[in-house]
């Protein structure tokens, strides 16, 4: 007796562990056919193992792409609706809720996913603007245009207002003179971003955009360095299955203090490419016109140059990084100042992680060089900088359209001529809203 339960006992166990190698097997070849774009093929198999993995959070979520992608829309949905109750926070997920309601024509549903996703300010820009193209497509069905508000209030301490030296003198060609004394404040600032968009066309993927951005930034004692700056950035996209253009026009004007103290006016063509579902290339050229307004800044007017390349990785639904590169030159209009014209070369890196459905987190470091091209006789050498800055942002959600988010922000320049040597830090806390 004891020989038969200890025989049916090891056939049962056998049998299991057959019929688990088994199902990770049929997983493992699911997901290389996904990774492969076949998605009929990965559709056929993940459309019956699902009912042995109805907890499998992963599993669902390839599951409802698969079906997405082969037009299985009512199967799909149902796949992401199991996800979002194993896993609300995945904003992946929410994202293509939204793309099956859409399909759908579940257009109200698409609109409030859209949304959803579009309130979390950790999603990267790039995703930010095809949830935008998304969302003109669904107010375009509705017979209306699609705007958005995401606006900051915060209360920040700043370390070092006026960008004093690190060292108390500096030397120059007749001598050495004290340095300016390093100033630190409270501000109160606001930021508000206004959106329109509006898509133009059914086959072609064309859409206009419109955004207006405003800052002010009003330091308690130090008002002269208070800040008022106001842009316009009009565009035309265009957008399919890998690939967005994109043409930006710029009208910007900046007040310090009460006066005003620069307007610009720019073009920027910027493009993006999927290389695959995780792994996405950007860039952007750009061309600036600096007028600046104050007497004492005559000769400071200058064309501003700029190249840019991004490459962006997808972790997880939950996360991202993104690797920036970017060249800069300005020229000086007319004149003989030696801080106009300079060459400038920037490396940052930002990692992005939605780690739970209510707290997120960003984190950004970079390291740049500029190089000026005129030779000054009061310092007796061509100046060079070398700079770096770390930031880290916490944020929570704390109702429907408002976040609170707290950031540490530390940069540090080191000059060859010590007068530009300089540390400062900021620490900022405030409420975000995106409506």
């Amino acid at each position: 007796m004891k020989k038969i339960l200890i025989i049916m006992m090891l056939s049962i166990f056998v049998f299991g562990s057959a019929k688990v190698d088994d199902l990770t097997l049929e997983y493992d070849e699911a997901m290389r056919f996904y990774k492969a774009k076949s998605f009929e093929s990965s559709y056929e198999i993940l459309s019956k193992l699902y009912l042995t993995k109805l907890s499998d959070s992963k599993l669902n979520f390839y599951l409802g792409r698969s079906a997405f992608e082969t037009g299985h829309y009512e199967v799909a949905l149902a796949a992401f609706e199991r996800v979002d109750m194993l896993d609300s926070g995945n904003l992946r997920n929410r994202l293509e809720m939204g793309r099956t309601y859409f399909m759908l024509k579940m257009y109200e549903d698409a609109e409030l996913a859209f949304e959803e996703v579009l309130e979390n300010p950790n999603i990267p820009q790039n995703v930010r603007t095809n949830i935008e193209l998304y969302l003109s497509k669904v107010t375009k069905v509705q017979q209306k245009s699609f705007t958005y508000v995401n606006a900051s209030i915060d209360l920040l301490y700043d370390s070092n207002v006026n960008y004093g030296s690190l060292d108390s003198e500096y030397n120059i060609n007749i001598g050495t003179l004290p340095a300016e004394d390093v100033q630190s404040d409270m501000a109160a600032q606001l930021y508000v971003d206004l959106v329109n968009i509006y898509d133009i066309g059914d086959k072609n993927g064309f859409a206009i955009k419109n955004r207006v951005d405003l800052y002010l930034k009003e330091y308690f004692d130090l008002s002269d360095y208070s800040v008022q700056y106001l842009s316009y950035n009009p565009s035309v996209l265009y957008k399919n299955t890998k690939f967005l253009g994109e043409l930006v026009a710029g009208i910007d004007i900046l007040k310090l203090g009460s006066l005003k103290y620069l307007s610009t006016l720019s073009l920027t063509p910027r493009v993006e490419y999927s290389h695959t579902n995780t792994l996405r290339s950007m860039g952007h050229i750009k061309y600036q016109k600096k007028d600046f307004s104050r007497e004492e800044q005559l000769g400071l007017d200058a064309n501003h140059y700029e190249l840019a390349y991004s490459l962006q990785g997808i972790l997880s639904p939950r996360s991202y990084i993104q690797v920036n590169i970017k060249g800069i030159t300005e020229r000086k209009k007319d004149g003989e100042r030696v801080d106009v014209d300079y060459d400038e070369y920037r490396l940052s890196a930002i990692y992005a992680n939605q780690f739970t459905a209510i707290y997120g987190s960003e984190f950004f470091a970079e390291y740049r060089k500029r190089d000026y091209k005129d030779y000054s006789e009061l310092f007796s050498s061509i100046r060079g900088d070398n700079g770096g800055t770390v930031a880290a942002t916490l944020n929570a959600k704390v109702m429907k359209y408002m976040r609170l988010h707290l950031k540490g922000y530390y940069s540090r320049v080191n000059s060859n001529q010590t007068r530009y040597s300089y540390d400062k830090y900021t620490l900022t806390a405030g409420l975000n809203i995106i409506y």
